[in-house]
């Protein structure tokens, strides 16, 4: 099959961080026929040699400086607060030109930061609404973010044509593309992403709160569906709640609502009004997945 043509013309681009995200975003690169360098930066020697030896990029360094000395794009990928670290260590070193873009879950909060760490204009914000609950190289996927979407957000001060570069990238690798402001991003990623990640922990804490062992047993695939992103990355989860603390609270005050709602029902025995509880959220997630196929 035929891949669509490459729309990034970035001769070098760095990727600082080969865990899950960054190693797929390699691997997408290369599957969709990007021509350009990959180099990297990851701390592990284990890491860095199977990197190499799977060919997924062409070098891979122990010091980030040396990842970005000659990239025209350079992609973190670490947990937030580890992006805007890495950032200003790597800041004296990156070429004048250079844009630098990062791959978490939260965007108001490391925009701001980098307007103190990178000249005016190189940062630009993406959130590729991708994942899984695994990490590592080893759980890499060239496919992560085929026909996911990706956000980008910058500040208003931020030239049309980084943007745009930016999103080219992630078009590269199989993603679509929209804009947003980094707030507007992080209240909506509040309800859809991280709001699921604190109900699906409070829910496995609920359900294993003793004998968890002997209770899992008779946990059935509901169980395991609805609880799968608690096993998500701690770093990079407690980042994102710590950068986006108001919106997640406030979607935590609605979700509390619902359950109190019910809860009230159920010992009152309204059972009539937990069946239109249970039918209202039926038609919700359905009209959610109809938005999911856009």
């Amino acid at each position: 099959m035929e891949t669509e043509p490459i729309l990034t013309r970035e001769p070098c681009i760095a990727i600082l961080g080969l865990g899950l995200m960054g190693a797929s975003l390699a691997l997408a690169l290369r599957k969709r026929g990007y021509a350009g360098r990959l180099v990297a930066f990851a701390r592990k020697e284990t890491t860095r040699r199977e990197a190499l030896a799977r060919g997924i990029v062409d070098e891979a360094y122990a010091d980030p400086d040396a990842a970005v000395k000659d990239a025209s794009l350079t992609v973190l990928c670490a947990p937030i607060r580890a992006c805007v670290e890495l950032a200003a260590d790597v800041a004296p070193a990156l070429r004048p030109g250079t844009l630098v873009t990062d791959v978490g879950s939260t965007k108001g909060w490391i925009c701001r930061q980098m307007a103190g760490v990178l000249p005016s204009g190189a940062f630009v914000g993406s959130h590729p609404i991708a994942g899984s609950e695994k990490q590592g190289l080893e759980a890499a996927s060239a496919d992560l973010y085929e026909n996911a979407l990706t956000v980008v957000a910058a500040a208003a001060d931020v030239p049309a044509e980084a943007v745009e570069r930016v999103a080219a990238l992630w078009r590269s690798a199989g993603s679509r593309t929209c804009r947003m402001e980094p707030e507007d991003h992080d209240r909506l990623l509040a309800r859809t992403s991280h709001l699921p990640h604190v109900a699906a922990a409070a829910l496995a804490k609920a359900i294993g709160r003793d004998s968890a062992e002997k209770v899992g047993a008779f946990c059935g695939t509901g169980f395991y569906d609805s609880t799968r992103v608690a096993s998500g990355s701690i770093d990079m989860w407690n980042d994102v709640l710590m950068t986006n603390a108001p919106a997640v609270a406030e979607e935590l005050r609605a979700f509390k609502l619902e359950v109190e709602r019910v809860y009230d029902d159920l010992q009152a025995g309204r059972f009539g009004d937990v069946a239109q509880f249970l039918e209202r959220a039926r038609a919700a997630r359905t009209e959610l997945l109809k938005g999911r196929s856009r």
